[in-house]
């Protein structure tokens, strides 16, 4: 099939004689459209239907098959593709995936199952499904974590903040999930204000109640304790949360602050709403409290804050306290639900509405980090950051490769001119070998224009070359890198861009871009979901707010595309450009973009700077052979340069899918578990 949406699953609906309630058969499908599978149907299915996409889109048949197989021919194909599988992926991924030896020797029917996933970009669906096969634990799990935790030399204290208004109830599930942990914690301290008589009648209420002994004090942690769970009443713990935080600090001496993912529990106690983190980004950060509400911390940290502000803050303020100062690698994510939110969740967002306490609180923030810039609510509930241009604004130079294509290059020249407010741009059109007479003659009338250079590059295309050449002839301190097929939509994108791109330690922000019907086009790559690189939130429809509101949130990411990007010039000179020898067409912006974070300086994403992009449209697409073969060279230069990279994209969480970073659940897990 030809598939065109944001949600390229497919599934068959078999209906019985007589029934109105179909069996729904999901169909593993590669991202090329195909489907090759072998279902049960009973005999007395009347009438097939199959739905192409999980979600509006469009979507063509090219052709289709339905045949009957025998007995020898079923199991044969089912042979074939478990073998071909194994052949393919790492042992590790297999493992990961349930695709065991032992699996494929004793249930040859779910080991193909199993296979079809690693194929397939269909997500699933069914989060309790998902739980039951990837985050329930066996009764050997349990003797292995016990028998490890006993080893473990590192301990932690669990840390509950008790006040007046704490429910019993809430403060009582918590203790309750402490008593459950498979490595029971070095002691459990209920904190509560000096004086506050109340509180302290709750805690020794609730501590009455478990078999827990526990400690009520005013200070936040003891000194013989390395590290503190922050566990706020109301949140229950999975029986083997606290052996794997500790076991993830025993293995990361350098780090401060653990935090992992979640869900949330129904009032049946139904685990539900997963939210799967990124990790360390301080800019999502700022936007929202996107670390939640439980978190490990380094005792000597959580002491530094001092009772009152513990009891007192925003869960935002906290979270900003504890990571300032910190590098990325000190506060680490841990991908795996750990903790359970047993309240409704917003549909719309994981995340908490952030108040004006909380845009204060970011104020705050950026002032002990000495940052200028301005705090406003976002409409959603979260914290836009504007930061202030330096006093003397760097000057731009936007670079836009063309090769006529005057009815792409007029509109986004003329945007660019029209809109930007930015004081002090440039504007290089650098014209690869353009030979209509239109084009020439709009060259000249363009160029009257102060602020436009017209610059011939008279060689083959090489998209690297022609920027690298053009950076030579640049005279600002500040790189776009702009093609030819975009339109600024919002006066203030070079602000945006460049505001972001002077704070320390930012070495290339993107832009969000959308198609011309309005569907978002890129909100950030990732970097190894999909293949090599693909964009986050392609084809989502223009205001939706993504997964976890991160198609509307500043964040750091992996890579951004060049269709829009500022970067220092001093760093694109620094790092060579991009690579004229490797990658003259395609991934050369993914490829300066892991440079840049390779270097140590960060990638970063807003939504703030709006274009629309025609993307490819100016350069065609890979259809002639030798097209093809360049594009299996970049990608195989990819692949070597970039291995281990693959592997996990940092901003993806590796419990979601990986045939497509779409944020839907993944079939394999790439996660380890410590036991």
């Amino acid at each position: 099939m030809e598939r065109d949406g944001w949600d390229l699953s497919a599934r068959l609906l078999a209906y019985p004689v007589g029934e109105k309630t179909p069996l729904v058969i999901p169909l593993p499908i590669t991202l090329k459209g195909a489907i090759l599978e072998l279902v049960y149907l009973p005999e007395v299915i009347e009438r097939l239907v199959l739905e192409p996409l999980g979600a509006p889109g469009e979507a063509r048949l090219l052709s289709a098959r339905i045949t009957r197989v025998s007995a020898w021919r079923r199991h044969y194909r089912m042979l074939r593709r478990v073998v071909a599988t194994v052949k393919r992926e790492p042992w590790r991924r297999l493992r990961q995936g349930g695709l065991t030896p032992r699996r494929m020797l004793t249930d040859l029917a779910g080991a193909y199952g199993l296979a079809g996933r690693f194929r397939a970009i269909a997500p699933y669906r069914d989060y309790g499904g998902w739980v039951r096969e990837f985050d329930t634990l066996t009764e050997r799990d349990r003797r292995r974590i016990r028998r490890r935790g006993r080893r473990m030399a590192i301990r932690g204290e669990v840390v509950i903040p008790v006040t007046a208004a704490s429910e019993p109830e809430a403060l009582a599930a918590s203790l309750v999930s402490l008593t459950d942990q498979l490595m029971p914690p070095q002691g459990v301290r209920l904190l509560v204000a000096p004086g506050d008589q109340q509180a302290g009648r709750l805690a020794e209420q609730a501590l009455r109640r478990t078999e827990l002994t526990g400690t009520i004090a005013s200070d936040p942690a003891s000194g013989a304790v390395d590290w503190c769970l922050w566990l706020p009443a109301g949140t229950v713990l999975a029986e083997h949360a606290l052996y794997w935080w500790l076991h993830e600090a025993s293995r990361h001496p350098e780090a401060s602050l653990i935090y992992s993912d979640h869900d949330h529990l129904s009032p049946q106690g139904e685990r539900h709403a997963p939210v799967f983190k990124p990790q360390a980004s301080p800019e999502l950060l700022r936007a929202t409290a996107y670390l939640g509400e439980a978190w490990l911390v380094r005792g000597e940290a959580l002491a530094a804050l001092g009772v009152g502000e513990l009891l007192t803050a925003s869960s935002h303020r906290l979270q900003l306290r504890l990571v300032e100062g910190l590098e990325a690698d000190q506060w680490r994510h841990l991908p795996a639900v750990l903790w359970h939110k047993p309240v409704p969740v917003r549909d719309d967002s994981p995340w908490p509405r952030v108040s004006a306490g909380d845009a204060l609180a970011v104020a705050g923030h950026l002032a002990r980090q000495g940052v200028k810039g301005e705090v406003v609510d976002s409409p959603r509930g979260h914290c836009r950051v504007r930061y202030a241009l330096p006093e003397s604004a760097p000057a731009v130079s936007i670079i836009v490769p063309t090769r006529d294509g005057l009815h792409l290059l007029a509109p986004c020249i003329e945007s660019v001119l029209n809109k930007s407010r930015y004081d002090d741009f440039e504007v290089l059109i650098m014209d690869n070998q353009s030979a209509e007479p239109e084009t020439l003659a709009w060259f000249d009338a363009i160029a009257e224009d102060p602020r436009v250079r017209v610059i011939r590059h008279d060689a083959p295309f090489n998209f690297s070359a022609i920027n690298n050449a053009a950076a030579r002839e640049a005279r600002g301190q500040v790189l776009c890198l702009l093609n030819n097929d975009t339109e600024v939509i919002g006066e203030a994108w070079l602000e945006e861009l460049v505001g972001r791109l002077m704070q320390p330690g930012v070495g290339v922000v993107g832009a969000k871009l959308y198609y011309g019907d309005g569907r978002v086009q890129h909100a950030g790559d990732a970097v190894g979901p999909g293949g090599l690189a693909d964009h986050f939130h392609s084809r989502l429809p223009g205001e939706a707010p993504g997964y976890g509101d991160r198609a509307i949130l500043a964040q750091e990411l992996s890579a951004v595309t060049a269709a829009c990007l500022v970067t220092r010039r001093e760093l694109f000179e620094a790092l060579g450009g991009l690579d004229e020898a490797n990658l003259a067409v395609a991934f050369n912006d993914v490829d300066y973009c892991l440079r840049v974070r390779e270097a140590g300086w960060q990638v970063q994403w807003t939504p703030y700077a709006e274009l629309y992009h025609l993307e490819s449209v100016s350069r065609g697409k890979d259809d002639s052979p030798e097209k093809q073969a360049r594009a299996a060279a970049e990608a195989a230069y990819m692949r070597r340069r970039w291995a281990k990279v693959l592997e996990h994209d940092p901003f993806y969480n590796p419990n979601l899918n990986y045939r497509r970073p779409d944020f839907t659940l993944g079939h394999a897990p790439r996660v380890d578990r410590p036991w």
